[in-house]
């Protein structure tokens, strides 16, 4: 008779733990470069040729202060 109780209460678990496991799932995009951020900021792209190349490749320049990670 217990068991059938714990049925329910383990699979409640279960369905959390895959819930919270999902959600930390998606990764940070990383840190732009400070060259970039103000380029953004003046509504612009940043025109530095180690920036181009990194950004074709969808990441962020680390020569300029960046963080080598795949942007989103």
């Amino acid at each position: 008779m217990k068991s059938l109780r714990l049925i329910p209460l383990l699979a409640i678990v279960l369905a959390f733990g895959y819930t919270v496991s999902r959600a930390e799932d998606p990764k940070p995009a990383g840190k732009e470069g400070n060259c970039c951020v103000k380029a953004e900021k003046d509504g612009k792209t940043c025109d530095h040729a180690c920036c181009v190349a990194a950004a074709k490749e969808h990441k962020n320049c680390e020569k300029c202060g960046g963080t080598n990670e795949v942007k989103k």
